[in-house]
């Protein structure tokens, strides 16, 4: 790892405005944030260098490195800094909008990475990780033209660089830039014991959004009205599903029970502020796909600050039980944020 740069007033003006910000929201850093915030301040300050090319911060669900980041993209000029979630970026470059007929996969990429990336100098992606050798081989052209055109990249994940697409099959394709991570950037572990997720927080700040959501267990509350249409996505449809204004009800089983995919849900979010997901079974013995499936729309949700009521038949206590421990962590992380229903707290 490169050595860390000197705090400069710049610096030290950064850190400031980072702390700021994170005041504004309440919120008192703990010991081992503000040495993030210290390390952030100081190599962001920095920019690109020969030597340091980034920081790759990483640690289990809600230790505070989505706050932080969006802390530090608040604080720096917007016209040369971006902030992306991993697969919302993606998806974007590989939109049918942005394809010419009859032009290579290589070529939207690249196009669309010099498209996106154009006068930046430093870029903030969020949930930095992948789970298939396609999306791997994205995030080492990423992090190459960062390198090659000096903008500096910041990155959070929930894991360690070498647990990078940690499939024994594949793991070869991302191990030089797990090399040009740990040689080139400022890594800092963020583990610290508390999931601050998972307190309970009466401040009416954090009641908005993907907070303002419920989960509901026993109940399988329908809307009001009849109305149901079918809903276009791409080439295909998904429903029938009650839509009202920008509200949608509609059930797991049309939702994570055929084979959608993330751009599928980036799609449908874009149209609905507030989504009513019907009829989620016990968590215990669900379908690996299905299970993959939910999960992929809670962290999308999240990441997206989606309203989300979750009509379910247990507390899904047993999500991820099939998947890797980090994984589930973020998924009980994630579902402790929602204000939890029960039938017999309802007095029922």
């Amino acid at each position: 790892m490169p050595s860390m740069p000197p705090k400069t007033a710049p610096a030290r003006e950064l850190e400031a405005r980072i702390l700021q910000n994170i005041e504004g929201h309440q919120l008192s850093p703990d010991a081992q944030q503000l040495r993030l915030i210290g390390t952030l301040s100081s190599t962001a300050a920095s920019g690109f260098s020969g030597d340091l090319h980034g920081a790759y911060i990483y640690g289990p669900p809600g230790r505070g490195k989505t706050l932080i980041i969006n802390a530090l993209v608040a604080s720096l000029p917007p016209q040369t800094t971006a902030r992306f979630h991993f697969h919302e970026f993606f998806q974007n470059l590989n939109s049918p909008k942005n394809r010419v007929p009859g032009q290579r996969l290589g070529a939207i990429f690249s196009q669309g990475l010099a498209r996106e990336l154009k006068g930046l100098q430093i870029l903030v992606f969020d949930e930095f990780h992948c789970t298939e050798p396609g999306d791997a081989m994205l995030m080492v052209r990423l992090v190459k033209y960062c390198a090659e055109h000096s903008i500096f990249l910041v990155a959070t994940s929930n894991y360690e660089p070498e647990k990078l697409l940690d499939d024994d099959a594949f793991h070869h394709l991302v191990q030089p830039t797990i090399a040009a991570i740990r040689e080139n950037f400022a890594v800092f572990e963020l583990n610290g014991a508390v999931d601050y997720r998972t307190l309970d927080s009466d401040d009416q700040e954090f009641k908005h959004g993907y907070r303002a959501g419920t989960l509901s267990v026993g109940i399988n509350a329908e809307p009001g009205s009849e109305l149901r249409e079918l809903i276009r996505i791409g080439y295909d449809e998904i429903g029938p599903a009650c839509v009202v204004g920008e509200t949608i009800w509609i059930s797991f089983a049309q939702l994570c029970g055929t084979r959608r995919n993330t751009a599928d849900y980036l799609e449908l979010i874009q149209r609905f502020t507030r989504w009513h997901i019907t009829g989620i079974p016990a968590s215990l013995g669900l379908p690996m796909d299905e299970e993959r499936r939910l999960a992929n729309v809670l962290d999308i949700f999240y990441d997206r600050d989606i309203e989300l009521h979750l009509y379910t038949a247990d507390r899904l206590e047993h999500l991820g039980s099939m998947l890797h421990d980090t994984e589930r962590d973020r998924l009980a992380s994630r579902l402790a944020q929602l204000k939890l229903i029960e039938l017999e707290r309802m007095g029922l």
